[in-house]
């Protein structure tokens, strides 16, 4: 009976982990990926088919066809891999393929991974040597992030926020998370304020970011009008603490 119960709570366990970081695996990974290996799957005949670059004038595509193709796959300890290693060589569905070499950190053992990036494919396998992302390998890099945010969101001065905005901008960074976090009609009115403090500026756009991220791990729904409102608390703590800096017209934009 304690046998089964346990087993239950580990099905549980991986069942909310699942739900908590869906957005996020959604970003990061390419969709139908399977944990079926496929013999020469990355090969030059097997291609792995990013889609990154099927429409080269949209730079929002290209950077999510390669988020996926950097991030889809681990080496089999859960690393990640490094792509920065490439060559272009003859194949593919437009006669030209990418060519990754890959070079496990632990092992030293050498991967070549071949890349279509002007197709997709509806399912997606694994090469073999890799492991494909998964809920669990995410849990153990992103709840550390998140503990910081809460503790930047519990402050009042702003001094977590120096203490733990650069770990978090460079995990962020490494995902290039950026772009997906600053939403122009949000934080226009902060970025065009010329008569803000820069400091405080920058404060309430990490903040709106950082929490951003924080509700698409959580899936909390409505990441924006979230994000927004712990800006808006942030800016409220800030200006009590620091009543000398210039803040503009943001009093008007934050009112209630």
């Amino acid at each position: 009976m304690r046998k089964t119960l346990l087993t239950l709570i580990a099905v549980c366990a991986v069942k909310i982990a699942s739900a908590q970081y869906a957005k996020i695996m959604q970003v990061l990974q390419f969709e139908n990926v399977t944990n079926e290996e496929m013999p020469l799957y990355g090969s030059i005949e097997k291609p792995i088919e990013s889609g990154a670059f099927i429409n080269l004038l949209d730079a929002g595509s290209r950077a999510n066809g390669m988020r996926k193709l950097y991030n889809s796959y681990r080496w089999p300890n859960g690393g990640r891999i490094d792509f920065s290693k490439r060559f272009s060589t003859k194949g593919g569905s437009k006669g030209i393929v990418d060519c990754y070499t890959l070079v496990n950190p632990t092992t030293k053992d050498t991967l070549r991974l071949y890349v279509d990036p002007y197709k997709t494919s509806e399912k997606y396998y694994i090469p073999k040597g890799l492991i494909a992302l998964n809920s669990n390998l995410l849990k153990d890099e992103v709840e550390p992030i998140l503990q910081q945010i809460q503790e930047i969101n519990q402050a009042q001065d702003g001094e977590a926020l120096k203490l733990h905005a650069g770990e978090i901008l460079s995990y962020l960074s490494s995902y290039s998370f950026q772009n997906l976090l600053v939403d122009q009609d949000q934080l226009m009115p902060v970025m065009q304020d010329k008569e803000a403090d820069k400091t405080l500026i920058g404060f309430l756009m990490r903040s709106y970011m950082f929490n951003k991220f924080y509700a698409m791990a959580k899936d909390l729904g409505n990441e924006k009008a979230y994000a927004y409102e712990k800006m808006k608390a942030s800016y409220a703590n800030f200006v009590k603490v620091h009543p000398d800096f210039a803040k503009g017209k943001l009093d008007d934009y934050f009112k209630p």
